[in-house]
């Protein structure tokens, strides 16, 4: 038709004009600019998103194809809808989309495993480029030092299993908590796991990050190259500056020798609660730098139960684990392998035990704390735990002991790495979550999230250093000061914004609270319609 071919027409003079001015940099964002929706004259015609299927080598899945199925680890809202999901195959099919999106004017969000508590990875009407096919796994010889280069689309259970086969179980990549997380999502969060007390954080093994920026070109940034856009990668969480194609990190020899403790307990009073969280902490506060653990609760109710996970590496644990293994009341039976005390020369036992987290409806609150208010923030979880909600929300919390130890030493002064100093100061990570159905109605969660947030903000807040884990974060902030509790303070915030106006000047990557969401003279970054949302990217965190 004609209207179509006028389209047409200015979309061939928008590409044009995207050739001249990208010899000398970005172009074709104007700043302040509504980026298009549906219906606008710059937005794809069922012709160019078919075109662009046949222009790269990987698979894209427009709306509306029978393919098409965004994705989230958490389900806790309706599902975003993006104009189109593209699963690039290499670098070039990359910058083609990056081109797609800058000719129609469209944001870009990028997801690489998926593994994130809160819906964040995904906008509507953006070009989503979900990075599944980018899992190339190398390991390199530095010297002394074995390095491993990956691609950010794969869970660090595959790497882990590669590291193990290939060295013959002599080094280890340092991971998170959970077998699903993914190298880049965990890494720029800050990333904690097993070996961060001995070896530090995730952050603090990055080498260097393979990037492609939003006007095609492909950068490395490490100590020696694009130094400030590699501190920034490493801690300022998300997709903010580029999208990152591959990862280059240290790897660590395994401990030769490690003790472990799976323990279950159902105290019947509060002296028995008492005794249980004292002979944890003990535990811990004996062994900082070499022992580290979960402490899971649901509340210091009689009856409930208490679960911990211990482990200790080094020639001394047995005496630091006895401290738990010897508790009383231990119920045999209740976890695989619960009550036993385990003395093992292999560390790839405790890694691959790691059971896989559940995703589906989940909000969560948290934040980090020293040892000696632990016992008393875990007292005021109880009325949370234990209050008669009007909706069907499962609540426990877990004390991440796996903060402290190396990390303190590492990065003193925050000019290598982003994450808030809170971050490497305090010891453990306190994280409570909610739970629920997916039958549960809109109503429901958006008054369970709203009750958490106050809760979170009145409890869980003042005993706590006020820093938020950003890959365990909670969606909304009743203050909004989500750039302090997420980076420590604003002037390390401005520092990252300031990286973004380089990299990424028209904040084309949207990311919910990720650096630069809400530049002053830019969009809404949900791209989002006000009437009939699906989006997440809205104060009630769970809109219909």
């Amino acid at each position: 038709s004609q209207h179509h071919n006028m389209k047409t027409f200015l979309a061939v003079l928008a590409l044009l004009s995207l050739s001249i001015v990208e010899a000398e940099g970005w172009g074709g964002y104007h700043r302040g600019y509504r980026y298009s929706l549906p219906g606008d004259w710059l937005w794809p015609s069922g012709s160019q998103f078919m075109w662009f299927k046949h222009f790269i080598r990987g698979e894209v899945h427009v709306k509306g194809d029978a393919e098409y199925a965004p994705y989230t680890f958490s389900t806790r809202t309706n599902l975003p809808q993006p104009a189109m999901i593209v699963f690039p195959n290499c670098v070039r099919d990359i910058q083609k989309t990056l081109r797609f999106a800058r000719w129609h004017n469209m944001r870009i969000s990028v997801l690489s495993t998926g593994h994130h508590m809160d819906v964040r990875n995904i906008a509507d009407n953006a070009v989503h480029i979900v990075m599944y096919n980018f899992n190339e796994k190398q390991i390199i010889d530095v010297g002394d030092e074995k390095h491993i280069k990956v691609g950010p689309g794969q869970p660090f259970a595959d790497i882990s299993k590669h590291v193990q086969e290939a060295t013959n179980e002599e080094w280890a990549i340092a991971t998170g908590g959970d077998s699903t997380v993914g190298p880049y999502g965990w890494t720029t969060g800050g990333g904690h796991g097993y070996l961060s007390r001995l070896h530090g954080l995730g952050v603090d093994h990055v080498v260097s990050m393979r990037v492609v920026l939003t006007n095609g070109r492909v950068v490395t940034a490490s100590e020696h190259s694009h130094k400030e856009l590699f501190r920034s990668l490493r801690g300022s969480g998300g997709s903010a500056y580029g999208i990152t194609v591959s990862m280059t990190i240290r790897l660590h020899p395994t401990p030769k020798k490690v003790t472990t403790f799976l323990g279950a307990f159902i105290p019947q009073s509060a002296t028995e609660y008492d005794t249980v969280m004292q002979s944890y902490h003990n535990f811990l506060s004996g062994a900082t730098k070499y022992a580290g653990g979960y402490y899971l609760t649901m509340g210091m109710i009689p009856g409930k139960p208490v679960f911990m996970i211990t482990f200790c590496y080094g020639d001394d644990c047995d005496r630091h684990i006895s401290k738990v293994s010897s508790l009383p009341n231990c119920i045999p039976g209740l976890l695989p392998g619960n009550c036993q005390q385990n003395n093992t020369n292999n560390y790839y036992t405790l890694l691959n035990s790691i059971t896989p987290g559940a995703g589906g409806p989940q909000y969560s609150v948290s934040t980090s704390v020293t040892a000696d208010k632990t016992y008393d923030l875990i007292k005021a979880t109880t009325a949370w735990v234990t209050k008669d909600e009007t909706y069907p929300m499962t609540k426990f919390c877990t004390q991440t002991s796996l903060l402290g130890g190396e990390m303190k030493n590492l990065d003193v002064d925050g000019d290598d790495t982003s994450v808030a100093p809170a971050m490497r100061n305090t010891e453990i990570q306190l994280t409570c979550v909610g739970t629920w159905a997916e039958t549960a109605t809109v109503d429901q969660r958006e008054q369970m999230v709203a009750d958490m947030d106050q809760w979170g903000e009145d409890v869980v807040r003042p005993f706590g250093t006020g820093w938020v884990y950003w890959n365990e974060p909670q969606h909304n902030f009743p203050e909004n000061d989500w750039k302090e509790r997420y980076w420590g303070s604003m002037e390390n915030y401005n520092r990252l914004l300031g990286v973004k106006r380089v990299y990424d000047p028209f904040n084309a990557i949207t990311c919910y609270h990720c650096v630069g969401w809400n530049f002053a003279d830019s969009v809404d970054p949900a791209v989002c319609p006000e009437q009939d949302c699906t989006c997440s990217n809205n104060p009630s965190g769970a809109c219909n």
